[in-house]
This record gives C-alpha cells, sequence and structure tokens, in this order.
C-alpha cells in the first residue's frame, strides 16, 4: 500500500488522476488537514510567516504557513508509516519529516534530479501558484543554471494553460518548471504540444517513483 499525502483536505479527486493514468492501483489519500476543524483553519489562515503554502480545503482554499503544514505532515507520516510501502507527500515544498520505517518521497527531490541538467546558456521559467511564493522559489531553484524567471500562476486558473503559453511567449524558456503538485498531469503534454520546450511536472515524476518503489 502506497500513501498519498496531501496537505489541505480529502476528497482530491484531481490529484488522484495522476496514479489512475499511470497504472498505479494500490493506494490511499490522506490529508494533513482532514482533522482540523474550520474553526482551527481560520485560526492558521491569520498566523504570520514568510514561506505560505497554497491548500486546497473541502470548503475552499487558503494559504497556511509553512511550519504549520510541516508539523501536520510529520503527523500523518508517523500514522501511517507502519502500514505503508511508502509515502509520498504530494507537494513541492521542502520538508525535513523522515521515517526509519518506511520510504518517505518528496515531490522537489524527484525533479531538483532532473533539472539538474540545464545548462548556464539555457532559459528556464519556474511557476508557483501564489506570488507569496516567489521569494522562497528564489533560493528553492538558486541550484539551477542559466536565466531563471520566477512567474505566479494559480494552477487552479481556469486559464492557467493561456497564462503559462503568455510567459512563455515572453521569456522563450528551454525548460518549464511547475513548482506545485496542484497543476495537472496533463498540462506538461499540453505546454510540450504548443511550444519548444522541456516541462517538469512534479506529479509524472512522483507517480513514476512510486511505479520504482512497487517494482524493487
Amino acid at each position: 500500500m502506497i500513501t498519498l499525502i496531501t496537505i489541505g483536505q480529502t476528497p482530491r479527486e484531481d490529484l488522484l488522476k495522476a496514479f489512475k493514468i499511470g497504472g498505479v492501483s494500490d493506494f490511499q489519500l490522506v490529508g494533513a488537514l482532514d482533522d482540523v476543524s474550520q474553526n482551527e483553519i481560520d485560526m492558521l489562515k491569520k498566523q504570520p510567516g514568510e514561506e505560505k503554502l497554497f491548500v486546497v480545503l473541502n470548503n475552499g482554499m487558503a494559504n497556511i504557513i509553512h511550519e504549520i503544514i510541516e508539523q501536520k505532515v510529520e503527523n500523518v507520516i508517523k500514522e501511517y508509516e507502519n502500514c505503508s510501502d511508502a509515502i509520498a507527500v504530494l507537494c513541492m515544498s521542502e520538508f525535513t519529516c523522515t521515517s526509519n520505517r518506511t520510504k518517505i518521497i518528496y515531490p522537489i527531490r524527484e525533479i531538483k534530479r532532473k533539472v539538474g541538467k540545464i545548462k548556464s546558456c539555457d532559459t528556464t521559467i519556474i511557476f508557483v501558484p501564489i506570488k507569496e511564493q516567489v521569494g522562497s522559489a528564489k533560493i528553492k531553484w538558486a541550484s539551477v543554471e542559466g536565466n531563471k524567471h520566477i512567474v505566479p500562476v494559480h494552477p487552479k486558473s481556469e486559464t492557467v494553460l493561456d497564462e503559462i503559453i503568455r510567459e512563455i511567449d515572453l521569456h522563450h524558456p528551454n525548460h518549464v518548471i511547475l513548482d506545485c503538485y496542484g497543476y495537472d498531469y496533463e498540462l506538461v503534454e499540453k505546454i510540450e504540444k504548443k511550444r519548444q520546450c522541456t516541462c517538469y511536472n512534479a506529479q509524472h515524476l512522483v507517480v513514476q517513483k512510486v511505479k520504482d518503489v512497487m517494482n524493487e
């Protein structure tokens, strides 16, 4: 059994699509905020902090500071580590949570392995979900060589593809990094079909990593 952790609340059918398309069937999805009341969420949204994460809730969306989400994720890992062949945290932020009992899969690590091949002469656009993440994205992707543009485009926007293409036409990148797990699985094909660039999406890479773990 593979345990998938969303940093918000379940259900999230949009996050399961990638695994179903990829042929992964033995999984369960758990929300880091599933047991958190609306009153508590309203309080968490008001907590100050430099790095905020975009989370999807049962009744909407919210931006909550990284430290709070990380603690919630750690609690879920402890709860499910004994009954999981692996745990995948479906978020592109960098967490320090570990486990001695099962393998933890972080999308950011899978993407960083891929983008290490980007050259100093290349141009890359990094799309983040909210403007509050632009600053932390500069630090997160500092090791990526070449010319970089960090642009906020909300993954739940009805015009997300058009907004991405508009930025691509403006900067003419060799590479596109979708720095949020919420960017749809099918966006990669749509982007690469419309423009000549290589697109890196967390959903694709996590599905492949999960399949690799299941085949070990």
